[in-house]
């Protein structure tokens, strides 16, 4: 005895469909992973053309020692709070920005009564960190010219004391929002038109 089983069309084309999609499903997901590993391997070349970028190491360039400032190349910077009894001076013939990002400069420290205190200092705005290289001296000859220091470090920014004008040549002049320095020709123009103090910065 012949047992035949018969499967309703409407079964049959309900199955057909399913199996329609399925491939277009199947195809869609290859299609997909495929455009997913692309992309890894992508990732991957361009991490390979930048391997080794967490090892690198910030290295200060050399600096040559500039000349004594003329008064004539002296632009007036705001200085410390509590010594406004003192006026800060920027020579803009020496300043510079090396391509290790340091702003160098001379500054001039003027006291009420005439008398000049300079320093070669080096400005990091990425770290908030300030270096002095040298100092002003009067040699027996009379002329004035700056003693490279024999042992310098760079140090955290300080708001205290008459040297306390770092933070604000940075955030004022030296540097922008996003602790990057900028161009020597920005400085210049935000030293001669800047805005100034940073209010609440000593208080």
């Amino acid at each position: 005895m012949n047992i035949q089983l018969t499967i309703p069309r409407s079964k049959m084309i309900t199955s057909a469909f399913m199996l329609f999609f399925l491939s277009i499903f199947l195809t869609c997901s290859t299609a997909a992973l495929a455009d997913v590993w692309d992309k890894w391997d992508s990732h991957t070349e361009e991490y390979k053309e930048n391997e080794g970028v967490e090892d690198y190491v910030w290295k200060e360039g050399g600096n040559k020692m500039p000349e004594y400032p003329e008064n004539s190349d002296l632009l007036e910077v705001a200085g410390p709070p509590a010594y406004r009894n003192y006026q800060y001076f920027i020579d803009a013939k020496n300043l510079t920005v090396g391509a290790d990002g340091v702003v160098r400069y001379s500054i001039v420290i003027r006291s009420s009564s005439g008398a000049d205190n300079a320093m070669y200092d080096g400005i990091r705005c990425t770290t908030n960190q300030m270096k002095n290289y040298a100092y002003g001296s009067t040699g027996m000859d009379g002329n004035k010219k700056f003693i490279q220091k024999t042992s310098v470090a760079w140090t955290p920014f300080r708001t205290i004391g008459a040297t306390g004008y770092a933070p604000i040549l940075a955030m004022n002049y030296f540097c922008d929002h996003s602790g990057v320095p900028l161009k020597r020709h920005v400085i210049i123009q935000n030293i001669k038109y800047g805005k100034g103090p940073v209010d609440g910065l000593y208080n």
